[in-house]
């Protein structure tokens, strides 16, 4: 009787890394997009903390607060707690700045996103501030995680 050859199997072909998530199709490297995408939501965040300081600022000024109150007449009763909310508001947003750049996303989303609605007490940082607050607290959850 003749021995058997064993019989080698196919090389399985090398795919590229998949680093978590739903990716139609495997990318060798980051797109482009997506690699600075902190970065963008932070200098987002950034922008929001600075318009809702300068909303609270603005209310020191008689004559805007005068004006702002025809738009929000809910700032009339709270009158000057409304400049240190707005700081106050601003230095959380910051904090999450930092959180978000430590690598604690969720952390950060839960004082960037009611942070930005409670601006509204004040005006929200000019409307932008609380737009752009909003929407970048949802973007901070969806970053990818490899990020």
């Amino acid at each position: 009787m003749a021995p058997v050859a064993a019989v080698a199997a196919p090389p399985i072909a090398a795919t590229a890394p998949v680093h978590g998530g739903v990716w139609y199709g495997p990318f060798p490297r980051v797109p482009f997009l997506l690699r600075n995408s902190r970065w963008i939501v932070a200098i987002m965040l950034f922008i929001s903390a600075g318009l809702i300081a300068a909303n609270a600022i603005a209310l020191l000024s008689p004559v805007f607060f005068a004006i702002w109150s025809g738009f929000f007449p809910w700032i009339i009763p709270i009158s000057y707690f409304g400049f240190i909310l707005g700081i106050v508001l601003a230095l959380v947003i910051l904090g999450g700045i930092v959180m978000l750049l430590m690598g604690f996303r969720a952390l950060a989303a839960f004082l960037v996103l009611p942070s930005a609605i409670v601006s509204l007490f004040i005006g929200g940082g000019f409307i932008a501030g609380l737009i752009i607050g909003v929407f970048a607290g949802i973007l901070v959850l969806n970053i990818p995680r490899f990020l």
